[in-house]
């Protein structure tokens, strides 16, 4: 009992049973409601879902949680943590009694924490900064990408091995062309299958066996199709990259360094993903590091990124790919603490009255 708010359970009881005790009139439980100390509740800046504007904070949230103490005639008093780190490490030790997050609702934060019914549904989505480069540099980098250096060295295997054999079937009765010592014969026709492939043959050499034309033939007929598959590949890589970088989606985070907000659900979402989650204490942070480029991307709650991305990065960041990983938010409180219960119900009671979606939608608007 402890945990629940440092000996203000009695108070906080009364208050909840007040509304309902026929051994007390009216205004003595009105009396006693007033003289119980005010839950603690915590809350920390997220955009678009809680902000601080003066001594107060804002957003849909602080809504919801302002109605639940009307119906429930509770006082309370705010409490600002500056992260969400910060807040659930208040909450695990009792210093407040309630915690607005929103935070995500997982079995891993149920075993530490009580969490209340669902107040709001989400995702998670991906930014990426916005490249719009030109250049030689710019060329140079999309050159490396994975797709094309896999095709050139599909190219250079087939044409090494490609060198040997020719080299092999044409050394004994063709030195002039492909002489018989190694490795200088293999050059040679290494030279030859280049000078096939880029500008159609080669002046001062020939081929002259069976085996050996079989393989020119091959060249000369598959280097039209290599051509055009590499000028292919690096146009598109070229132009995707110059827009949007190389992470379109979930499956390219695989091996990129993504900026994740402190303690949020999110560092989980990118190693199952493959990526390496960098911590930042919120996720306004983290989006600033993409924009330095101290990160390759970040992953966020989809309300709050795009928020923060209209107010700091529009322009420079973007979001890219489907939502996902989806998640109900809600409330946190101490462990053991009896006050979840009367806050269910509550909660329950706004949806059944269309209460709580009158407050989504003033903020976030109406969503198919």
């Amino acid at each position: 009992m402890e945990a629940f708010g440092r000996g203000r359970l009695p108070h906080l009881l009364i208050v909840l049973v007040a509304g309902s005790s026929a051994a007390l009139p009216a205004t003595a439980a009105d009396d006693q409601a007033r003289a119980a100390p005010p839950l603690r509740v915590g809350a920390a800046p997220i955009a678009a879902i809680v902000e601080w504007h003066g001594a107060q904070p804002e957003g849909p949230m602080v809504d919801v949680w302002n109605d639940l103490t009307r119906r429930l005639g509770l006082r309370a008093e705010l409490v600002r943590f500056d992260t969400i780190a910060g807040l659930i490490t208040a909450v695990e030790k009792g210093d407040v009694d309630v915690a607005l997050g929103p935070l995500a609702i997982t079995e891993e934060r149920e075993r530490i924490l009580d969490l209340t019914h669902p107040v709001f549904h989400s995702g998670t989505r991906i930014a990426v900064r916005q490249r719009n480069e030109t250049g030689l540099l710019s060329a140079a980098r999309s050159m490396l990408s994975w797709q094309v250096v896999s095709l050139a060295g599909l190219v250079v295997a087939l044409a090494l091995l490609s060198g040997h054999l020719l080299w092999w079937f044409e050394r004994g009765h063709n030195p002039g062309s492909f002489p018989p010592e190694y490795p200088r014969g293999v050059i040679e026709a290494l030279w030859w299958i280049a000078s096939t492939i880029i500008t159609g043959g080669c002046d001062d050499k020939h081929v002259d066996g069976p085996l050996g034309r079989i393989i020119a033939f091959a060249w000369m007929v598959g280097g039209i199709g290599l051509i055009a598959a590499f000028t292919s590949v690096l146009t598109a890589t070229m132009t995707a990259e110059q827009v949007a970088g190389v992470i379109h989606g979930p499956r390219d985070l695989v091996g990129r360094l993504v900026g994740v907000q402190q303690m949020a659900v999110t560092s989980g979402c990118v190693r199952r993903r493959g990526g390496i989650p960098q911590e930042y204490p919120t996720l306004r942070e983290a989006v600033e590091a993409l924009q330095l480029g101290m990160v390759e991307a970040v992953v966020g709650e989809v309300e709050t990124l795009t928020h923060i991305i209209q107010q700091t990065g529009k322009g420079r960041v973007s979001l890219v790919g489907p939502s996902f990983d989806t998640f109900d938010f809600g409330m946190a409180l101490p462990s053991g603490s009896p006050f979840r219960e009367e806050l269910n119900k509550a909660l329950l009671t706004m949806r059944e009255d269309g209460t709580h979606e009158r407050i989504r939608e003033s903020w976030f608007g109406k969503h198919d």
